[in-house]
């Protein structure tokens, strides 16, 4: 019987107990897929081939070494992973067997999932065979239909996502290198012209690319995996058919470890080349540090500050890192971005002084932008962020004006800017640029929350509902999210629910849920309402109930001037809660309240909408195109 050809077998084969699917890299035993290396999956394929017959170790390096001399170790390693993801790890083997000093070969027989067509000494039977031509014609253009439907060839692909790349070496200490490797890749191929990037940090190990594609809206989707071994790097990397899940590329680059912006390069090169032809025209990557022992301390920092949740220390490590970076090389630009962002974020998380931290993040951006100009449009970003914390309105969003108009921009600089502008009242505008941000990079709980809000402050809770969902699909949480989700439950009559966010809203925020059942009852009767007033008071002179819970509650249970009287802490102590709030459907009583307008007058508020051409309304802010 004739061995199967490279072909026949990527359209798929059954080995034993496992369904082997080349074009989407997977082994497949029921509900278990095992997703080998491209190399790994390589020798595989060079053993199929065989069908059981003996398999060299130099017919495995001149096929997959190229025939570069190669030393043992990498062939082994291949082998030892295929057998792991065989399950064939136990003597003796069932499916790989190694032949003493002679090679290797397949111990089950090959089944192709595509039979080969008839051969001329199987000749169709006469009297059907009129009607096998139609059937045939029929499926010929079947056929041709589907590929022009389902296949991508080079520059067809207009898009691709980026997921999480995995860290093989089983190491922990590496994972901030991975994701380092994977966010400056990203990075590097959105200088590509005429190809979206959107990169998603959300894991998916037994995720179809398909599935993925569909959610991210892209054409492609790029895998990767990275292995250390001492100082040295292996990138393993593939991308799939958003539509069809087939192969359309796979490698592997080894590297030494310090040269790991040459594999970044070359990688983001391979993708454009194949994806969309082959170029000659440079890769424009953004400032390198002038060291590798400087952008280690980069990867960490950013891998810190990803991190950073209530509680911890990350932050902290996150500038501990960002300034070695910075001392380490003087030049590094986004080392200054990125230690300015991070003293930004520190009063949100921390209690430390708001104005000493915003004016810092400025000064620190402003040294990046001296010691590297091309960072200015990220410096601008960081801008944006202190101006608005200090109530400087103008100034933040003229600076986040600039960071959004950027030839790349960071979708935080939409997310932020929609912030800002649902501050200053104009929820209409910041629902487009939640959106816009929410478009780089879809699976971000953080986006996802922000447009839930945005829909539900506007109203239209069928929306609020899908990014509700998604973001908690996505892992959302804070305050501000639990607190809107739970305000959403409550208006759609889904009262238990909301209760049980409440709850755990209070818990998260070390707070007291005394106030709770009160205010819950006095929502669904107003008689009570001075019961649930006085549980309030007595949690928030306890120091036990935050600022926007206070404000919202009651607002809506008729205490007018306590609220006014926790809005009027924003004058002095800066945004103790996000102001988006003061402007919302369910505050609008306060908004008729007759020193309200007072009150936008010191927060500046007032001066903006004049600057900006806003007509003022107790029900909705409209102001000019910015």
């Amino acid at each position: 019987m004739a061995m199967p050809t490279q072909e026949e077998l990527r359209h798929g084969f059954k080995l034993g107990e496992w369904e082997v699917l080349p074009l989407k890299g997977v082994l497949r035993r029921g509900e278990q897929e095992e997703r080998p290396e491209p190399k790994v999956f390589g020798v595989l394929m060079a053993l199929a081939q065989r069908d059981g017959d003996l398999v060299t170790r130099d017919e495995l390096v001149d096929e997959l070494w190229d025939g570069r001399p190669t030393s043992d170790e990498p062939i082994n390693r291949c082998l030892s992973q295929l057998r792991g993801h065989l399950d064939d790890k136990t003597r003796p083997h069932e499916y790989v067997e190694t032949l003493t000093r002679r090679g290797y070969r397949l111990m089950k027989p090959v089944e192709l999932l595509q039979p080969a067509e008839p051969t001329p000494q199987d000749p169709v039977p006469p009297a059907r065979a009129t009607r096998w031509k139609e059937v045939s014609a029929v499926l010929i253009v079947a056929l041709i239909a589907w590929l022009v439907w389902t296949q991508l060839p080079p520059g067809d692909v207009k898009s691709i996502g980026v997921i999480p790349f995995e860290n093989v070496s089983g190491d922990p200490a590496n994972d901030y290198l991975v994701a380092g490797f994977k966010d400056e890749l990203v990075h590097t191929l959105h200088n590509i012209p005429n190809l979206t990037v959107k990169s998603s940090n959300v894991e998916r190990p037994n995720q179809e690319a398909t599935e993925i594609a569909e959610e991210l809206n892209v054409d492609a989707v790029l895998t990767g995996r990275v292995h250390k071994v001492g100082e040295d790097l292996e990138i393993f990397y593939s991308v799939q058919d958003g539509r069809s899940g087939e192969l359309i590329i796979s490698g592997e680059l080894p590297g030494p470890v310090d040269e790991i912006f040459r594999l970044q390069e070359e990688l983001a090169r391979t993708v454009r080349d194949d994806l969309l032809g082959g170029s000659t025209q440079q890769l424009i990557t953004r400032t390198r540090p002038a060291n590798y022992a400087a952008y280690d301390q980069y990867m960490r920092g950013l891998y810190a500050i990803d991190k950073r949740q209530d509680g911890d220390d990350s932050l902290e490590q996150a500038i501990k890192f960002f300034q070695e970076t910075i001392r380490r090389d003087e030049n590094f630009g986004p080392g200054y971005v990125m230690l300015a962002t991070a003293y930004a974020l520190l009063p949100t998380y921390r209690e430390v002084p708001d104005a000493e931290l915003y004016q810092l993040a400025i000064e620190t951006a402003e040294q990046g932008v001296g010691a590297d100009e091309s960072i200015r449009d990220a410096a601008n970003l960081v801008f944006g962020f202190a101006y608005h914390k200090e109530m400087d309105w103008l100034r933040s969003e003229e600076a986040y004006l600039a960071a959004t108009s950027a030839d790349i921009v960071d979708p935080n600089a939409f997310n932020w800017y929609s912030r800002m502008l649902a501050s200053v009242g104009r929820l209409d505008d910041s629902l487009t640029q939640a959106l816009k941000a929410i478009e780089l990079d879809p699976t971000s709980a953080v986006f996802n929350s922000r447009v839930a809000l945005a829909y539900l402050w506007l109203g239209d809770a069928e929306n609020a509902s899908q990014y509700f969902g998604r973001a908690e699909e996505f892992g959302a949480s804070g305050s501000t999210h639990m607190m809107g989700f739970a305000l959403y439950l409550f208006q759609q009559g889904r009262i238990e629910e909301a209760y049980a966010i409440s709850q755990q809203a209070s818990a998260m925020a070390n707070g007291s849920p005394d106030w709770i059942d009160p205010v819950f009852a006095a929502l669904q009767d107003p008689v009570l309402q001075p019961e649930a007033l006085a549980a309030l008071n007595v949690a928030a002179d306890a120091d036990a109930v935050s600022k926007q819970i206070q404000f919202i509650v009651r607002t809506v249970l008729g205490d007018l001037d306590g609220a006014l009287d926790v809005a009027r802490l924003l004058e002095s102590e800066g945004e103790v809660f996000e102001m988006d709030l003061l402007f919302i459907p369910q505050v609008q009583p306060l908004r008729e309240h007759a020193e309200f307008m007072d009150l936008m007058d010191a927060l500046g508020l007032t001066e903006y909408w004049y600057e900006r051409g806003c007509a003022w309304s107790p029900v909705r802010i409209e102001c000019d195109a910015a």
